[in-house]
C-alpha cells in the first residue's frame, strides 16, 4: 500500500439523494487500498445526509453545511485532502470498475504528468449509455481553442480527469466566481503551467445526463467560457505562437461580434436577408 499513490476523491453534493448512493458506492467499491474519500454536502434537505451516514465508516471526512456553491465545496475538500492525486466526482456521476487502479498505474509510469484522463461514458439518468467520449488535448494552445478543439468533441469530460497535488500547490484552488466552467478553467491553468497530460486508454467514469443537471445550461456555459478565454487569448504572454494567437483572436471576435448577432436574429425569426445586411 505504501508504494501506491494516495488518491483523494472529493464529492461536492447538494440535494442529489436520487444518485449519491450510486456515486459513493462507485468510489468506495473500487477496492483501491490507498483511497481518501471526502464528501462535502451543501446542507441537503432531501435525504442525502442519511445516505452519506450509511457509509461514513468508509469516508475519510464528510460534512453537511451551507456553502458558497460547487467550487467552494471542492476547495473545502482539497484543503482537507492529503493525496498525491486529486479528483472530484459530482454526486450524480460515477466511476467505472478499476478506474483508480489505472490512474495510479499511469501516475507511477509517467512521473512527469500532472493531468490524467481517460475515456468517459455519457449515460442517461438511468445509466443507459448514450455515447463514449475521448478527449485529445495535450497543449495549452489546444485547450484555448474552443472552436476547433473543445467544442469539436476533443474536450475533457470532467469525471474522467485527475490531477496531481503538486499542480494544485502550484496553481491554487478552483475559481469560486465561475458558475459553469470552473473545471475548464482549472484544466486551462494546468496546461498554462506546463502540466503534462497523460491519456489512459480505458473508460474511467460515467457522466450522467439528468434533468436537474447544472451543466445542461449550455448557452450560459458558452457565454461564460467565451468571456473567460478572452484575456488568455488577447494578452501577449508568449505562451503560444503569434500565428496561433492571431487565429484565436479572429475566432473570438467572430464568435462575439457576429455569431451572437446571428443567434439573436434567429430568435427573433428575422429573414435570412436581414442577417446579411
Amino acid at each position: 500500500m505504501k508504494s501506491l499513490p494516495r488518491i483523494s476523491v472529493i464529492t461536492p453534493s447538494f440535494n442529489q439523494a436520487a444518485f449519491i448512493e450510486h456515486t459513493i458506492l462507485s468510489v468506495i467499491g473500487q477496492g483501491y487500498p490507498n483511497l481518501e474519500y471526502i464528501v462535502i454536502d451543501g446542507g441537503s434537505t432531501d435525504g442525502s445526509v442519511e445516505v452519506i451516514r450509511k457509509f461514513e465508516n468508509r469516508i475519510a471526512y464528510w460534512v453537511s453545511e451551507k456553502d458558497r456553491g460547487q467550487s467552494h465545496a471542492i476547495n473545502k475538500g482539497m484543503q482537507r485532502a492529503t493525496g498525491d492525486i486529486f479528483a472530484y466526482l459530482n454526486s450524480d456521476d460515477y466511476y467505472l470498475e478499476g478506474a483508480l487502479a489505472r490512474v495510479a498505474e499511469h501516475f507511477v509510469c509517467h512521473p512527469d504528468a500532472d493531468l490524467f484522463h481517460g475515456r468517459c461514458r455519457v449515460v442517461d439518468q438511468h445509466g443507459g449509455t448514450i455515447s463514449v467520449r475521448s478527449g485529445s488535448i495535450t497543449r495549452y494552445e489546444e485547450i484555448l481553442d474552443l472552436w476547433d478543439v473543445w467544442w469539436n468533441k476533443r474536450n475533457f469530460v470532467q469525471p474522467e480527469v485527475f490531477w496531481t497535488k503538486r499542480m494544485t500547490d502550484k496553481i491554487g484552488p478552483f475559481r469560486e466566481d465561475l458558475l459553469w466552467v470552473m473545471d475548464y478553467e482549472y484544466w486551462l491553468r494546468i496546461l498554462r503551467a506546463r502540466g503534462g497530460v497523460c491519456f489512459i486508454n480505458a473508460e474511467l467514469a460515467a457522466f450522467r445526463i439528468q434533468p436537474n443537471q447544472k451543466s445542461r445550461q449550455s448557452e450560459r456555459s458558452v457565454d461564460e467560457m467565451v468571456q473567460l478565454v478572452r484575456p488568455f487569448i488577447f494578452d501577449e504572454d508568449h505562451s503560444i505562437s503569434r500565428f496561433k494567437r492571431l487565429e484565436l483572436k479572429g475566432k473570438w471576435i467572430f464568435q462575439v461580434g457576429f455569431q451572437d448577432e446571428i443567434r439573436i436574429s434567429q430568435q427573433k425569426n428575422e429573414p435570412r436577408w436581414r442577417r446579411l445586411v
